[in-house]
C-alpha cells in the first residue's frame, strides 16, 4: 500500500491499481487494469489523476475524457464504486480498457529528450499543429517547435509536399496527428527550440539554428 497526498493505493492481486478514499472527493474510486508493464508504472498514472483531483476539485462523470500528458484517458464506470481507466486504440476509432499505450508513449517521448540532455516539454491532445501536405500520407517530416501561446503545441510539421506558400499550412489538433502519424509521437515532447529531420524513417535532432 501507498499513501498520497492522503490517498490510498493499492495494488490488487496484480490485476489492478485501485485507489482507497478518493471517492471522498469524485464520490468514486479509480482503477487501472494493469497490462504489460510494471505495478509502477500504473501508480505513477494513479497518482497523475490523484494530483488532478485534489488540486483541481473536478466533478468527474462517466465518459469524460482527462489529458495524461502526450495521451488521452477516460473514466468508465464499470462497477458501481470504481472508474475504470480506458483509453484510445491506435487509430482514434474507440477506447481500450487499460492505460498501457499512455504509459509506453511517455516513457519513449521521456527517453528521446533525455538522450538529448532534454527537459521533456509534453503537448497535450487539445493543442493545435501546423502541417503541410503530405504529413498525413506518410512522408518524411521536418518538425519545428517554435515557443508559442498555450493553446499551441508550437509545432511546424512540413513534407516536401510543402510549396513554401504559408496560406497552404493547416491548423490541426494534436490528436488528428497522432493518430496519423504514430511514428513520429515519440519525438513530440521535443522542448521548443528544437528540430528534427525523418530521412527515409532515419531521425535527427537539432537545436534550431533560428533560435
Amino acid at each position: 500500500m501507498i499513501i498520497y497526498k492522503g490517498i490510498q493505493i493499492n495494488v490488487v492481486d496484480n490485476l489492478y491499481v485501485e485507489t482507497k478514499e478518493l471517492d471522498s472527493y469524485i464520490s468514486k474510486e479509480i482503477r487501472a487494469a494493469i497490462g504489460s508493464n510494471q505495478p509502477e508504472d500504473y501508480v505513477d498514472v494513479i497518482k497523475y489523476i490523484i494530483d488532478y483531483v485534489v488540486d483541481s476539485k473536478p466533478i468527474i462523470y462517466e465518459n469524460q475524457n482527462i489529458g495524461y500528458y502526450s495521451w488521452l484517458l477516460q473514466f468508465r464506470l464499470d462497477e458501481d464504486n470504481y472508474y475504470d481507466l480506458y483509453e484510445p486504440n491506435s487509430d482514434g476509432s474507440d477506447f481500450n480498457k487499460g492505460c498501457d499505450t499512455a504509459i509506453s508513449i511517455v516513457r519513449k517521448q521521456s527517453e528521446i529528450c533525455w538522450q538529448q540532455n532534454l527537459i521533456p516539454l509534453f503537448p497535450n491532445f487539445n493543442q493545435s499543429v501546423v502541417i503541410s501536405d503530405g504529413v498525413y500520407e506518410g512522408k518524411d517530416i521536418e518538425g519545428i517547435r517554435y515557443d508559442s501561446l498555450q493553446d499551441e503545441s508550437g509545432w511546424y510539421l512540413i513534407t516536401d509536399d510543402y510549396n513554401d506558400d504559408i496560406k497552404s499550412l493547416k491548423m490541426v489538433h494534436f490528436y488528428h496527428v497522432a493518430f496519423a502519424r504514430p511514428d513520429i509521437l515519440k519525438y513530440l515532447a521535443i522542448p521548443f527550440g528544437y528540430r528534427f529531420l525523418m530521412k527515409e524513417g532515419k531521425i535527427e535532432i537539432h537545436q534550431d539554428e533560428a533560435e
